[in-house]
């Protein structure tokens, strides 16, 4: 009896436990772990390095020898640390900052090639130095490039140093989360309760480099500190992201003969450079954790660089488009009609990191890029002998560390898209109306006109791979297209015969609370009404994006296939499982988790979630609460209760939640991994109830 009742109490205490773990999971977002280190570089970078250093093989030695010579390698430095660090204005004191980290990332370089601890413990010292008295980074609106330059490179060494003997990871995590990423570059890039988002800005007053700075410290963060939902800012803010950082935005025009325009080519070339280098190191952060930004948006990126190394290797023969931004508070305009040679040819240690993706991990031709990489190689450092910012803008010595061999490739894989490929109406936020053709012949005019359920209505979209799609009359068969290829403002929508063309490719860019711009990606101008007219029949053309509502389309679902992943558990998927409706991770077979998403069987401007694999049964609330995938008896109640609507995330407006049709005070959530209509507020309820609609 002694021992029925022992393992009954043990039974008891492991049933209780099993309960708390399930309660632990329950509040804890499954994340993916980070490669470390796996910031600039990996430990298959640094062995390849040694390898390479030690057979005394080229150009590896002579990019090292250049970091060895280098003043600012030398072991032999005590930290200036100091508790505020003043950029721009008076007191600016910023030299004291960005001249340490550079000595504590070379430092750190040669101790992980060499071996050598006295370069370790320099640069150990140096970051603990900082790490324990830096409590304030402040000064004028410069203040936000000392946040994203040197919180980047900050978190770059410390990744390089984060098991070192003595090195304090933790007081480092939080004087970057603390110090850096809230009350700047996060507030910088999207806004917080430290302030709005670009110093209270106009959207496009700041240039590209200072929303890329404050990019690459948030990836760079959020690898470090092993906060995915930090780093996931970054890379969300590269592919869609309102500023001028963002790669459509930066990027904003293509150009014939695989080149594109950058953002600051109109300014001066070496902030035009200093964009390039930071958007490429942004790319190779990503590329290290499996994440291909460098191939995003169908290599625009690469389109980039070899305009801006063309024109600096002193080539005349680039195009220019004329150039519209808003700045200050009020967004008053300013034009750039010509490219800008001021600064022109500055040798900026950039080019190898891009030249060495591209043609040796990839195998394209990149024939400017490797024409300006030659120029500079052996790649230096920073310029010891200057305190100018400028100076240290760069880590340097790409040639020691990204020179690789032809066909090394690499693992990275390309994101999904961001609107999962299947039929929609494209309803415009102004006016309610839907995206019409006027006709099915080529050159057909694109228009509003009050939605009426026909095929002239209805859109097939398709991701073409890098976030760009398509997008097909469901009645003509023909392709959404800008008349010419025209980079100009008022060109018109119409529609054409598929050709692949760039003006016949799309990005879906989020515009808040459910709404996206539809982006030709030749000339980044977003889908406009045109006049802002209420009137039927008013055409379509494209507009530099001016946050207006006859600019921003809602996609009303017609016939989607997805999956509705869990925001605040990544790996879990809403599935079936003998018809009751729940949360899962490793769905099997991988159609429980998969629904047709159509208009609504109550109304159209709803939606209902048919299963794939068991057609006719539909995600439906029952009388208490619980979800299930149900037979359609099509009845009126059936209908009703089957029917939700889709309305920006509760927790991510980029994201959707969903109404139930009848009473809108409720909400599909997961509770305990089981889905449930039910009503609530505060922040978990808003994660439980908040979705990401995916491709299958």
């Amino acid at each position: 009896m002694k021992k029925i009742i022992a393992i009954s109490m043990i039974l008891s205490l492991l049933a209780s436990l099993a309960g708390m773990i399930g309660f632990v999971n329950e509040g804890h977002a499954a994340t993916t772990a980070f490669v470390h280190p796996g910031i600039l570089h990996t430990q298959a970078d640094f062995d390849r390095m040694t390898q390479m250093v030690n057979a005394g093989t080229q150009p590896y030695l002579d990019g090292y020898n250049l970091l060895v010579n280098s003043s600012l390698s030398s072991s032999n430095w005590t930290p200036r640390a100091t508790d505020t660090i003043i950029r721009g204005g008076t007191g600016d004191n910023v030299a004291l900052l960005f001249i340490d980290v550079a000595r504590a990332y070379q430092n750190a370089l040669l101790w992980k090639i060499t071996g050598n601890t006295a370069n370790g413990d320099t640069a150990r010292n140096i970051l603990n130095a900082w790490s324990s008295t830096l409590t304030t980074v402040s000064g004028n609106a410069d203040r936000y490039l000392a946040s994203g330059l040197y919180g980047y490179q900050l978190a770059n060494v410390s990744e390089i140093m984060r098991d070192y003997p003595g090195f304090n990871v933790t007081d480092m995590e939080t004087m970057l989360l603390n110090v850096f990423y809230k009350p700047l570059n996060e507030r910088f890039l999207i806004g917080n309760e430290f302030g709005g988002d670009h110093n209270d800005a106009y959207i496009q007053n700041y240039w590209a480099n200072w929303d890329l700075a404050n990019m690459a410290a948030t990836v760079a963060i959020g690898i470090f500190c092993d906060r995915r939902d930090i780093y996931d800012i970054g890379v969300e803010y590269y592919k869609h992201g309102a500023g001028n950082g963002s790669i459509y935005n930066a990027i904003p025009f293509l150009h014939p003969g695989g080149l594109a325009q950058w953002q600051e080519s109109g300014r001066d070339q070496p902030h035009t450079q200093l964009g390039i280098g930071l958007m490429a190191s942004i790319n190779e952060m990503a590329w290290n954790q499996g994440d291909d930004l460098y191939g995003w948006a169908n290599n625009r990126f690469l389109r980039a660089a070899e305009y801006v190394a063309k024109y600096n290797n002193g080539d005349d023969n680039v195009p220019f488009a004329t150039y519209e931004w808003g700045s200050g508070t009020n967004g008053a305009v300013q034009t750039q009609t010509v490219i800008s040679n001021a600064g022109r040819n500055e040798m900026r240690p950039v080019w190898e990191m891009i030249y060495n993706h591209y043609a040796n991990r990839k195998g394209l031709s990149v024939p400017h890029i490797a024409a300006r990489a030659q120029l500079l190689r052996p790649e230096g450092g920073p310029n010891s002998n200057s305190a100018h910012p400028s100076a240290f803008d760069q880590t340097g010595f790409g040639t020691l560390l990204y020179t690789r061999p032809a066909g090394s490739g690499g693992t990275a894989t390309l994101p999904g898209g961001n609107i999962p490929d299947g039929t929609y109406r494209l309803i415009v936020r102004h006016t309610g109306k839907a995206l019409d053709a006027a006709g099915t012949a080529n050159g057909s005019n694109i228009r509003q006109w009050t939605s009426n359920g026909g095929t002239n209505q209805q859109w097939t979209l398709t991701h073409l791979g890098g976030g760009q799609y398509s997008v097909k009359g469901v009645q003509s068969g023909r392709f959404l297209d800008i008349a010419s290829a025209s980079p100009d403002h008022g060109a018109k929508f119409n529609l054409w015969t598929g050709n692949g063309g760039d003006n016949q490719k799309f990005a879906f860019i989020p515009a808040g609370n459910g709404y996206h711009r539809i982006t030709p990606v030749h000339s980044n101008k977003p889908a406009d009404v045109e006049g802002i007219s209420a009137a039927d029949g008013a055409l379509i053309q494209q507009w530099r994006y001016l946050s207006s509502n006859n600019q921003q389309w809602r996609l009303e679902p017609i016939s989607v296939n997805v999956r509705l992943q869990s925001h605040n558990f990544l790996d879990r998927y809403v599935r079936h499982s003998n018809y009751r409706a729940r949360i899962d991770a490793n769905v099997s077979p991988v159609q429980d988790a998969q629904f047709k998403m159509v208009a609504g069987l109550a109304d159209s401007s709803g939606v209902s979630f048919e299963s794939v694999n068991f057609p006719e049964r539909y995600l439906r609330v029952r009388s208490n609460g619980e979800i299930w995938t149900d037979t359609n008896d099509s009845t009126t109640t059936f209908a009703n209760e089957a029917t939700f609507r889709r309305v920006a995330g509760l927790a991510d407006a980029r994201k959707s939640s969903y109404q139930t049709w009848t009473d809108s005070t409720k909400y599909l959530r997961h509770s305990n991994y089981l889905l449930y209509a039910q009503s609530g507020s505060g922040s978990t309820f808003n994660a439980d109830a908040t979705f990401t609609e995916t491709a299958p």
